[in-house]
């Protein structure tokens, strides 16, 4: 077997293992990772949120504004 193919199931086999190493040693540990993990990704999803609000605006697609429009006024 070549070194290609040898990588493509090193990569393959290792991808599937992945989820449970991560489960055992990366969260396993300390409760407090838990936490982390899910407010790193709160805030990661929040970026990729709000800039795909800003591309999909940029690029004319009709989005609803978050804010008060030119026309409306204060009372």
């Amino acid at each position: 077997m070549n070194a290609f193919g040898g990588f493509i199931i090193r990569l393959l086999s290792d991808l599937i293992e992945m989820p449970l190493i991560f489960i055992e040693q990366v969260i396993g540990p300390n409760p407090i990772s838990i936490v982390l993990i899910g407010v790193g990704s709160v805030f990661v999803l929040a970026s990729v949120a709000v800039f795909a609000y800003v591309v999909l605006g940029a690029l004319g697609v009709p989005l609803p504004s978050p804010g008060r429009g030119p026309g409306e006024t204060i009372e």
